[in-house]
């Protein structure tokens, strides 16, 4: 995504009409671009497109940043943020369900800023003169950031405004209604559906990074699940198991989360993060080179790292990675993906004589790591892991952390050259557990089966059958809950299969923090305070009045 870096902040003062009436000023400064000066040739339109990703890129604070959306995606019970941290946007307050509207730390604005910066760029386009073919390219990718906005805004707030134009020219006092989550859903498909007619099958090495059709349809797939329209979904996902697609699991699980292997035939979208470019400095803003370095190893990472050592594996999320172990004759004992979900020592565990103690951030051994978090760890009431093999259970995160660079102080904050890993939002394999799903859901039992066959295989797990739906249903929840850990995924799962008091039920029983708050409500984050004082149509969801 190195054409993020190359514009300038030209883009985004184009693409930000959104508080004042169009004749508030009579003048036009000559050095800076407004509606009439900036819409003249491609790479202003390349450039605008640009702008369109921030929203979700900008570290720290990003949708997909280290501080706020990336950590409000993590509130089910796989993951366990360490108290009195404080200081970090309220996140806590999400992941223990004591938000109100008022929490600080909601992306709702962001989102709805690159929203608004698509619908600019789809307003103007046209009258730029450039060849059509491109020009459909651009708009077809611009449709599906809007698409995917929508999709995250309706997947955790429901009812939200619909914006099809830019803001100025919406209603004239800028406020607009709440429509239905329904409603929000099907302009998430119908956008789809155009970036699905006019993306690239492939992009050229200059564009890695930036949409492609597969990344369309998968997110076209994933709303159809999530809208539970299981035929058109299984429809859609299944064109991504045959060319011309070339997806593909990588044997080894933890070439997902390393910088040397980005981009790898699992990947379907992923944000593209250099830390050497740009001048975003560490804590960045919503320029498009703002913010260029890849942060959420500052947040994860152990203590005595360099890191600030916020999260934890939660409770659940260990017993359920233990619980099955791998066939006789393997070389390790343990599904293969928690050997990069997880520091922990092998030894405690393992008996056999191939898979050795590992050592990380300057040959340091995880008792040390261990030892320098207990300072944290033991003020966590409640937080003690199951013991394994009759010995006490101790584990860290390791997955999205820079378990690969074994130097002190690793840290991505101060250090440019420990921020360029990239994020992966949708693998995969989340199209083949979405397919599995679809499948399962429509009765077609053996496609299901073979999706989950790929996803246990790389993992290194025992043959298996299953009976039926139920069967299948309850091994795809399982399956998702491992793959995707610390991955953003299983809270909105959750949401999908259960009840709010079912939810209840397994956060009390997984031992979550915070599980005896949970209330339906719970279900989305309500929209900010600040919005509904100063947009007088909007209206609250429902369960948050």
């Amino acid at each position: 995504m190195k054409f993020l870096i190359k514009y300038t902040m030209a883009a985004a003062i184009g693409l930000s009409f959104t508080g004042c009436s169009k004749d508030f000023l009579n003048t036009q400064n000559p050095k800076q671009p407004v509606e009439g000066s900036f819409w003249k040739t491609e790479a202003d339109a390349v450039s605008a497109v640009a702008t369109i990703y921030s929203p979700i890129r900008n570290q720290m604070y990003g949708y997909y940043g280290a501080i706020t959306g990336y950590q409000t995606m993590n509130r089910a019970d796989d993951m366990w943020m360490l108290a009195g941290e404080g200081g970090d946007s309220g996140v806590d307050q999400y992941t223990s369900f004591t938000n109100t509207p008022g929490t600080a730390g909601s992306d709702f604005g962001s989102l709805y800023n690159g929203i608004n910066r698509a619908n600019v760029f789809l307003k103007y386009i046209d009258q730029i003169p450039m060849d059509e073919a491109k020009k459909k390219v651009l708009i077809a990718e611009v449709h599906f950031l809007r698409g995917m906005y929508y999709f995250l805004l309706a997947a955790n707030y429901g009812n939200v405004p619909i914006r099809l134009l830019p803001a100025v020219d919406d209603t004239g006092s800028g406020s607009k209604a709440s429509s239905p989550e329904a409603e929000v859903w099907k302009q998430v498909i119908a956008d789809f559906n155009v970036a699905k007619g006019g993306l690239p099958v492939t992009r050229p090495g200059a564009e890695q990074g930036r949409v492609t059709r597969g990344t369309a349809i998968a997110y076209l797939g994933k709303a159809l699940v999530y809208t539970k329209q299981y035929a058109e979904a299984e429809t859609e996902l299944k064109a991504l198991l045959t060319t011309p697609y070339n997806y593909d699991l990588v044997p080894n699980f933890e070439d997902n989360f390393k910088p040397s292997t980005k981009f790898n035939n699992e990947s379907v979208f992923e944000l593209a993060y250099d830390g050497l470019l740009g001048p975003g400095g560490v804590w960045g803003n919503d320029s498009p080179n703002g913010q260029l370095g890849f942060q959420l190893p500052q947040f994860c990472g152990s203590a005595g790292t360099g890191a600030w050592f916020k999260l934890v594996p939660g409770i659940s999320i260990v017993r359920d990675f233990v619980s099955e172990e791998r066939p006789a004759g393997s070389n390790t004992r343990f599904d293969k993906r928690m050997y990069t979900s997880f520091f922990w020592k092998y030894s405690d565990y393992e008996d056999t004589t191939d898979i050795k103690d590992e050592k990380w951030f300057g040959d340091q051994p995880f008792d040390t790591l261990w030892k320098a978090a207990q300072t944290k760890m033991s003020v966590n009431v409640g937080l003690t892991y199951p013991d394994v093999r009759g010995k006490k259970g101790r584990f860290l995160i390791k997955k999205y952390t820079n378990f690969y660079i074994n130097k002190p102080d690793a840290n991505s904050m101060y250090d440019a050259a420990y921020r360029n890993n990239n994020l992966r939002v949708i693998r995969f394999a989340e199209v083949l557990l979405l397919h599995a799903e679809a499948c399962a859901q429509n009765g077609n039992t053996t496609a299901a089966a073979a999706d989950l066959k790929r996803i246990r295989d790389r993992a290194g797990l025992a043959n298996k059958t299953w009976g039926g739906k139920e069967e299948l249903m309850k091994e795809i929840e399982k399956q998702s809950e491992l793959e995707f850990f610390f991955e953003g995924h299983r809270f909105f799962d959750l949401k999908r299969w259960h009840t709010p008091a079912e939810i209840k039920q397994i956060f009390i029983d997984n031992k979550k923090q915070g599980a005896s708050n949970f209330q339906p409500k719970h279900f989305y984050l309500p929209i900010p305070q600040d919005e509904i004082n100063t947009s007088t149509e909007i209206d609250q969801h429902p369960l948050w009045k």
